[in-house]
């Protein structure tokens, strides 16, 4: 499996490169954020550099993915490829009696006898569903060999058990709040996508995207070309076209049918808890629901993460059918990110 290459570059983010080539050094990177955060964007950026210091094995994880052979199979024949030991061999196959720990030590072993350091890249780890392989997963990241290191992404934080990691100070983490546009990485997209924007125009969007990477993509997109991009950023909201259906395709349709009834039914409250959402649903359960979402990184930012949650619907209003303008929820709510609706 090789890495695929790098969508051109519209600005260049050295400081956020440099981020990633500081944790990188450590055994195990996590880069945890919602969908659209540049997770995706900025591996392939990273990954595409000439002057890399280690050789890359990289796997991307299908959605929904269960198949336990599959995983561990592309993950041994990227280290493979990585480590020059794959030249003219065959691909390792499926068999019937598949043994993950003894796949794991292949891995291992593969690192080990690699005659350059390696750094295995795995994207999109939380469409991984099966416990067992990240318990065997987990095996492999804390019995890296010399040499070895590992980049990890996902939307949400998986159960992995690298607190061992986390103590000997070598686990990284880049979340959604490092991967943020500044006010000044959204004037260079604006200024590298040829949009002329005043300052207050600018500022404005920043704002109203909240740093979110694929919501000023998406809208620097619709404002090339457009007759009034003054006007067109006053009115920018998750209503657009572009912006909602991303939303909706990536994060709102992925959800059980449960979840999605209780984000459309606060979506038009600055604060939602559980006892509020279990009126406004009918039926209990409202709480478990908004800690999993915390957790998950969607839809949720707790604004006490101290007590039990309570939140906005402000992104799930975005997703309204009559089209609700969002109000922005006041108070002691901290900045976050688009593809999160607010928890306290």
């Amino acid at each position: 499996m090789t890495v695929a290459g790098a969508t051109p570059r519209l600005i260049d983010r050295g400081d956020l490169l440099a981020a990633l080539d500081r944790a990188s050094a450590k055994k195990v990177t996590i880069i945890s954020a919602p969908a659209g955060s540049g997770k995706t964007s900025l591996l392939r950026t990273w990954a595409d550099r000439p002057d890399r210091a280690h050789r890359l094995a990289v796997v991307r994880v299908r959605r929904d993915q269960h198949d336990a052979q599959d995983f561990w199979l592309a993950l041994l024949d990227a280290v493979r490829h990585a480590s020059g030991t794959a030249s003219g061999a065959k691909p390792p196959a499926a068999t019937p009696d598949f043994n993950a720990p003894a796949m794991v030590d292949r891995v291992l072993s593969e690192l080990a006898g690699a005659r350059s350091d390696i750094t295995l890249v795995i994207d999109d780890l939380h469409e991984l569903n099966s416990p067992e392989t990240l318990a065997q997963l987990t095996r492999l990241l804390t019995k890296l060999p010399p040499g070895a290191h590992a980049v990890l992404t996902t939307r949400h934080d998986l159960r992995l058990g690298l607190h061992q990691l986390r103590l000997a100070g070598e686990l990284a983490e880049i979340r959604a709040a490092d991967l943020r546009f500044t006010e000044r990485d959204t004037r260079e997209l604006l200024a590298a996508s040829g949009i002329a924007l005043s300052g207050a125009g600018t500022a404005l969007l920043h704002q109203r995207a909240e740093g979110w990477a694929a919501g000023l993509r998406l809208a620097a997109l619709s404002l090339a070309g457009h007759p009034d991009p003054e006007r067109f950023v006053a009115e920018f909201s998750g209503t657009n076209r572009a912006v909602a259906e991303y939303l909706i395709g990536e994060m709102l349709d992925r959800q059980p049918g449960d979840v999605k009834d209780l984000l459309l039914r606060t979506a038009l409250l600055d604060r939602v808890n559980g006892e509020l959402a279990d009126l406004l649903t009918g039926r209990p359960g409202s709480e478990r629901i908004l800690l999993e979402l915390e957790d998950a990184n969607a839809f949720v930012v707790s604004l006490d993460p101290g007590g039990p949650p309570n939140g906005s619907a402000d992104m799930a209003r975005f997703l309204t059918p009559s089209g609700t303008r969002r109000r922005r929820a006041t108070g002691m709510m901290r900045p976050g990110c688009w593809p999160t609706i607010r928890s306290a």
